[in-house]
């Protein structure tokens, strides 16, 4: 829940110390940073667990790594590609998007499928409407709304790069373009992709569910889609948003057993029976190529399995440091930014400079408090 690690911080501080602790990749480094948790480097090399940590993935190395060490054993992956519904397609006569699109592709299809006189509203996109999905617009750009990802000092939220997609995804696509729903036509649930009102929609593994399973199936309301990665835009290396989410072991005298279970869980038996109940990426190309695709191919319909594959090889995770992506959000970019934008009352040129001011605030109270 929203409160997770608030009450795991309440925990450790009155001495109740789980002898595991789930985290998002993003979320541990607090606690590491505090002594709290143990580095695992030692039994890594011991049993030769090198599997979920391949080489050159940014995502992986920011989201388990810290000051040298390894914390985190990642339980699944983490990553985001276009997904599409079928349906919406076929009856308007456009073909499937392919992972080779462009951003002028998807803008042209969107356009295509968009269709909303009458009873039965047909949108060419779902936007996502927040920071945190936005973060993958902003960085197909070829630019950072930071001077780094991990432990930033300073905001650039007030490019020129950033200010025009934003425009696009949170305001034009909405009001200008009319591809995409307005806040006010997804009151109470309506006109989304999972009510058949949407042809694409930016989403996750966690979402297969809520287009497509055997039990949608058995009552025939399921939405067939697939996916693909996200269309190229300035960015020559294609990055997409990803990260690594698991578990750490705090320091306690059960450290060596705990380590035992947490190695089961994110070796292949445990990841196989994690994978199947969650739906989640498993943490090995391995297993993706050839346990996950073949079943959420078979659960949920999805041929396209390599697009979150070849996605999280690009990878970059979204913000890591003493200022969090939700504090950033909830205390600057969504009152001073999005709120504005996604209500059509500010322009993204109106609105993100003071959104910019208020990060860089947030950071400059952070390192202060370092010394």
């Amino acid at each position: 829940g929203v409160d997770y690690y608030t009450k795991l911080q309440t925990s450790f501080a009155g001495g109740v110390v789980p002898e595991i602790a789930s985290f998002q990749g993003w979320e541990w480094q607090p606690f590491s940073d505090a002594g709290l948790l143990a580095p695992i480097d030692a039994y890594i090399e011991r049993d030769n667990f090198n599997g979920p940590y391949p080489d050159g993935v940014d995502s992986i190395e920011f989201s388990t790594r810290r000051d040298g060490s390894r914390y985190l054993i990642p339980l699944q992956s983490g990553v985001m590609v276009m997904f599409y519904a079928k349906n919406a397609f076929d009856e308007a006569g456009v073909a499937y998007p392919t992972d080779d699109w462009t951003f002028d592709d998807f803008v042209s299809i969107a356009e295509q499928l968009t269709s909303t006189d009458g009873n039965s509203k047909m949108y060419g996109y779902q936007a996502n409407g927040s920071y945190a999905r936005d973060i993958h617009w902003i960085r197909a750009t070829g630019v950072q709304e930071f001077d780094q990802l991990v432990d930033p000092r300073t905001a650039m939220f007030d490019q020129p790069e950033i200010i025009d997609i934003l425009q696009m995804v949170a305001q034009d696509f909405m009001y200008d373009l009319g591809i995409s729903p307005t806040p006010a036509d997804l009151e109470g649930g309506t006109n989304t992709i999972d009510t058949g009102n949407a042809a694409m929609k930016y989403e996750g593994p966690w979402f297969f569910p809520r287009l497509n399973s055997p039990e949608l199936r058995d009552e025939g309301k399921q939405i067939e889609f697939d996916v693909v990665m996200m269309p190229q835009m300035a960015d020559e290396s294609r990055p997409h948003r990803g990260w690594a989410e698991g578990v750490c072991v705090p320091k306690s005298d059960l450290v060596d057993a705990a380590w035992d279970f947490v190695h089961y869980m994110g070796g292949e038996d445990g990841q196989k029976i994690y994978s199947t109940i969650t739906g989640r990426i498993p943490n090995t190309a391995d297993l993706v190529e050839n346990f996950w695709g073949p079943t959420i191919e078979e659960r949920f319909g999805v041929s396209n399995a390599a697009a979150f594959s070849n996605a999280f090889l690009r990878s970059e995770v979204d913000v890591i440091g003493g200022v969090s992506r939700g504090q950033i959000w909830s205390e600057v970019a969504k009152p001073v930014g999005w709120d504005p934008m996604l209500a059509n009352s500010a322009t993204a040129a109106d609105v993100m400079s003071a959104v910019n001011e208020g990060v860089q605030g947030l950071l400059d109270a952070h390192w202060a408090k370092q010394g």
